[in-house]
């Protein structure tokens, strides 16, 4: 009986080891691209247009936790029209160019900055979401602070940044639009599918999102943008996913759109792997979201 027990305690030792293990892999990743690869990507691949001749500043903005985060702002022609756009995982301000690209033509003051732990930002650990949507909050707080209350402030966010983008509608349901492009719709589900799914993929989902609790004070599988969209929301959105996209599979971005109750649209772009949709729809990409804003009153 002894021997059983002691056996027992290693093995649920190992198991919340391997969910620490898993948690820290998650919220701290190694892989992030630098600006010098993110610019030189974009231009290689021609989405970097004519960035280097658009009007910009750096603006850097403190959240209420004191943390900075690291942005440029792109003013607009129309005053009263702005959108912050938000990149993914391990990713930085300068791959969304190519959708600034389209707001810009638009007239929208525009807001593309770093999530936390990423681009020049300070190291920390990122949320996936559950802070990244805050921020994104208090973005929009700023900015209304600066161009006045009344201000339509829509939203646009790749991968994570599509996540934290669903999130935000929820904590704050005056934005005027939201384009979803390959976001997680629950994180727990994306772990699973990561670890491979069946028993021991929620098994470690689980011993992972314990140690969240533990150290961070939040369940990672409790992350689900789609109870965000599935709820009491007026918010249009449009879901962009590859059909291809092997890192998060476009049944995220099908299920919520199955699920929102709200206006939605959802486009799925054959061939295109994670992130990849704007590289193969191209110009069609551009119509897809003018013509979702035009349908909403959102567009000129």
């Amino acid at each position: 009986m002894l021997i059983f027990l002691i056996i027992m305690g290693l093995l649920i030792i190992a198991f919340f080891a391997a969910g620490i293990v898993l948690m820290n892999v998650m919220t701290k990743p190694k892989n992030k691209e630098t600006y010098e690869f993110s610019i030189d990507r974009e231009k290689k691949n021609g989405l970097w247009f004519d960035f280097d001749d658009w009007d910009r500043e750096e603006v850097n903005l403190t959240m209420s936790d004191g943390y900075v985060l690291h942005g440029l702002y792109i003013p607009g022609t129309v005053p009263d029209k702005f959108v912050i756009i938000t990149h993914g995982y391990t990713a930085n301000m300068y791959g969304m160019v190519k959708y600034a690209h389209i707001y810009r033509d638009l007239g929208y003051g525009i807001y593309i900055y770093d999530i936390r732990n990423h681009g020049k930002n300070k190291e920390c650990y990122t949320s996936m979401g559950r802070i990244e949507s805050r921020d994104i909050v208090e973005i929009a707080r700023k900015l209304r602070e600066k161009f006045g209350p009344d201000i339509s402030i829509g939203l646009h966010g790749e991968s994570l940044g599509a996540a934290s983008s669903l999130l935000a509608i929820g904590i704050d349901k005056t934005f005027d639009f939201c384009v979803a492009d390959c976001p997680f719709t629950d994180l727990g589900i994306l772990s699973q599918e990561i670890l491979g799914g069946g028993s021991t993929a929620k098994m470690l989902t689980f011993a992972m999102s314990m140690a969240s609790v533990i150290f961070h004070g939040y369940r990672l599988d409790r992350v689900r943008p789609i109870d965000v969209v599935a709820g009491d929301l007026d918010v249009p959105i449009c879901f962009i996913h590859g059909q291809a996209d092997d890192f998060i599979n476009c049944n995220h971005s099908r299920r919520a759109a199955d699920q929102c109750r709200a206006y939605h649209e959802i486009h799925l772009a054959p061939g295109a792997g994670h992130a990849q949709s704007y590289e193969v729809l191209s110009d069609r990409y551009d119509t897809i979201v003018k013509e979702f804003l035009d349908r909403n009153n959102n567009c000129f």
